[in-house]
């Protein structure tokens, strides 16, 4: 099958079209970083006049589109959240009325809930973005539902994988601890987390192709964990001499915790993790 992945070189993104290629799939990228890949890469920003046009004139059209491409910008006050996250995936779900694509899976967020009101969250739960960011994913699962087209909205959780940015908390874990240096950690280091392969997210990608699946599902690991937690795997992980520390400072969050029910997406999709965190985290730690 055709198939086109936006943000083919992003951390989500490029997991995504490695794993549809491996799997005998014609991938074809979108990206506006130059990209050095296994796959055909149109250069092209979403949210500009000649979007469509440069992509029609690159690629044929496609049976699928994956839509991972987004600004992760957290500041409230940046426009470019609302021109790639808003407007380019607009343009995106143009495209794929144009091509009359048979699936179509968009890459959303876990933060479209705002903070967890019960737990396990799910995806009955209210929807209370807080971010420009969040509301921008969410604004995009309205464009895919208003389009009238059949289309799977993967609210993802915390993406993790051997690609990650280092200035992510589990990359700075495991640098700090190669260094035997203290861990620093804020609050009381309970704020608990739900942390996915972005390998495994790339087979719920998958999944949904095969199954032509539409509807919103949670795509998250087994079991959320807490900073602390996390902060002595990765220092079991590299076999440091590191120790835990409190800053003193208060972490807000302290008392929320991520409990994903994933109960959805494993009868529709069969998706389970298969990459454990401590498995995600040694891979990280060989790529750093």
């Amino acid at each position: 099958m055709r198939i086109l992945v936006t943000g083919s070189t992003g951390l989500i993104g490029e997991a995504i079209a490695a794993h549809l290629a491996g799997q005998g799939h014609e991938v074809f990228g979108v990206s506006r970083k130059p990209a050095v890949s296994g796959w055909p890469t149109v250069h092209a920003d979403m949210a500009a006049p000649d979007f469509l046009d440069r992509v029609t004139a690159e690629v044929a059209p496609c049976a699928a589109i994956v839509h991972s491409a987004a600004s992760l910008s957290m500041r409230n006050d940046d426009p470019e959240i609302v021109l790639a996250n808003c407007l380019g995936t607009q343009q995106v779900v143009v495209l794929a009325a144009r091509w009359q694509t048979k699936c179509f899976v968009y890459l959303s967020s876990v933060a479209v809930i705002g903070r967890p009101r019960h737990v396990p969250v799910d995806e009955m739960h209210p929807l209370d973005p807080r971010t420009v960011y969040a509301a921008s994913k969410l604004f995009g699962e309205h464009v895919c539902a208003l389009a009238g087209m059949p289309a799977a909205l993967l609210r993802v959780a915390a993406p993790i994988g051997p690609r990650m940015p280092r200035n992510r908390i589990l990359p700075l874990f495991l640098l700090t601890a190669r260094r035997n240096e203290p861990l620093l950690l804020n609050g009381k280091g309970t704020r608990r987390q739900n942390y996915v392969d972005v390998r495994d997210i790339a087979r719920a990608v998958e999944a949904c192709i095969g199954r032509a699946a539409s509807g919103v599902y949670f795509i998250a690991g087994d079991e959320s964990v807490s900073n602390r937690d996390l902060a002595e795997q990765c220092i079991r992980a590299v076999q440091s001499k590191s120790e835990i520390v409190f800053s003193g400072n208060p972490d807000p969050d302290d008392d929320i915790a991520w409990d994903i029910c994933i109960e959805k997406a494993a009868r529709d999709l069969d998706y389970r993790p298969r990459y454990s965190l401590d498995a995600s985290i040694a891979d990280i730690a060989v790529a750093l």
